[in-house]
């Protein structure tokens, strides 16, 4: 662009402007903004990648706190119960790094205030809690009756020992760090194994995913079933998918019509802290071994009876959910009108 001299302020006028106004500036371009499939490639990047970081961590964890070097690092020496405490904090950091990471940077990507994206809401009513404890306790009976009609899908033999060795693999797995003889290692149990998976479980199944595919879809129904099957595969236990799914629609319903994960936790939390109270009291009266965690998802029931708990279960969760959604409604106008 040329500038003649007829438009440049004349010797005893006021300049009103200089020559760099003349000069054309780029004009600022909106940010565009991420598009939904991008965000999922995203959050399963940073999953990805959370999942190689933790693995390399926790090796490094366990050669660090066991000794013996890269050869100590084989599956029947992880999993002998006096390693029990190496596994719990193998747990948590692997945890972390698979869950919360990719959680977190997630939203700090998509949104750029990731605690609130991710449902970090202070306001809680004390009846809120008391209906999700109760919605938590119905959800152990449903749980049970659940875990029975898992069995009774019928599959191959092939297939059956194949998810059975799977389950046997998980059962060890936990058996490892699940070692309690003291209060100290019950309350260091529910630390790490019922609260730190519930809080970043949850960041990552209810606040990122579910809240992606919700958005994305507009379906928040089908975002809900979609994470609670995630939820419940990334488990790798067959015969405990159903009580997994259904958990995780529960958690789902909590936090899509809560907007709070601190409801979602609590949730969680009660749901993994009934199997470690279960655990340490029954260490009392004996070794746990792997016969007694086995024994923990079985029913003392007859076939009638699990239906008529599961029929009586799904209803009363249904009321509760009600109910819950009625108060969450109250809190939620609330909070809009505070901030309007």
């Amino acid at each position: 662009m040329e500038v003649n001299d007829a438009q440049l302020p004349q010797e005893g006028q006021t300049p009103i402007t200089t020559f760099e106004d003349y000069i054309p500036k780029p004009q600022p371009t909106a940010k565009q903004p991420i598009s939904y499939f991008g965000q999922l490639a995203i959050l399963l990047g940073l999953s990805g990648g959370g999942l190689v970081v933790g693995g390399i961590i926790s090796i490094i964890i366990f050669i660090a706190m066991k000794g013996g070097g890269l050869s100590s690092l084989t599956e029947s020496e992880m999993l002998k119960p006096e390693n029990a405490n190496i596994n719990k904090v193998i747990q948590l950091v692997s945890t972390l790094f698979l869950f919360f990471t990719p959680a977190f940077f997630f939203a700090l990507i998509v949104n750029g205030k990731p605690l609130s994206y991710l449902g970090f809401n202070k306001k809680v009513s004390l009846k809120q809690i008391a209906l999700v404890v109760l919605i938590a306790g119905t959800g152990l009976f449903l749980s049970g009756a659940l875990g029975e009609l898992n069995q009774l899908i019928p599959i191959s033999k092939s297939a059956r020992h194949y998810f059975q060795v799977l389950e046997d693999k998980y059962v060890d797995e936990m058996l490892s760090m699940v070692q309690i003889k003291t209060a100290t290692d019950y309350i260091i149990g529910l630390l790490i194994i019922a609260l730190a998976p519930a809080i970043l479980e949850e960041l990552f199944f209810r606040g990122a995913l579910q809240q992606l595919l919700t958005n994305w879809t507009k379906k928040p129904w089908l975002a809900i079933a979609v994470t609670s099957v995630v939820f419940s595969a990334v488990h790798f236990s067959y015969f405990g998918f159903l009580p997994r799914a259904m958990l995780g629609a529960v958690l789902g319903l909590l936090f899509y019509y809560s907007k709070n994960i601190w409801t979602n936790i609590l949730a969680h939390f009660f749901n993994n802290a009934i199997a470690i109270s279960q655990i340490y009291f029954l260490s009392f009266s004996g070794k746990v071994d792997k016969k007694v965690l086995q024994d923990l998802d079985k029913s003392q029931l007859g076939g009638w009876q699990i239906a008529l708990v599961g029929i009586a279960s799904a209803v009363a969760m249904i009321v509760w959910l009600g109910y819950f959604k009625k108060e969450s409604d109250k809190i939620l106008a609330k909070i809009q009108l505070e901030t309007a």
